[in-house]
């Protein structure tokens, strides 16, 4: 019996659906990590998502135009199926990709981190 078959064809359909989730993302950071071009692309697209601060409630159109550009490339990248980004991961790729913003309080590599 092949237990690697096993164990992921017993997990729970939550489990499983975390598991696809975190490959198609390792999948995603590895296509753009060994392309420049589609890396190029891909913050090109998130510098044109451009969401109003006080808009919060609904997705301008615009937005809602370039997300669905953003996640046609994904697809084309990757092999496989792959989970539309929603718009709260779209504005989290955003800060870090365009904006350049990272959450430095819990970096390993800052300073003050040092014991």
């Amino acid at each position: 019996m092949n237990l690697a078959t096993t164990s992921t064809t017993n997990a729970p359909p939550s489990s499983q659906a975390a598991q696809d989730q975190h490959a198609q993302l390792r999948a995603l950071y590895v296509a753009l990590l060994e392309h420049q071009e589609y890396f190029d692309e891909f913050k090109h697209l998130l510098s044109l998502y451009a969401m109003p601060s006080e808009q919060s409630d609904e997705e301008p159109t615009e937005c809602a135009r370039v997300r669905s550009v953003l996640n046609g490339k994904i697809r084309s990248w990757l092999t496989g199926a792959f989970t539309d980004l929603s718009v709260a991961q779209v504005l989290q790729w955003r800060a870090i990709v365009v904006e350049e913003r990272l959450n430095v309080s819990i970096s390993p590599w800052k300073e003050s981190n040092v014991y």
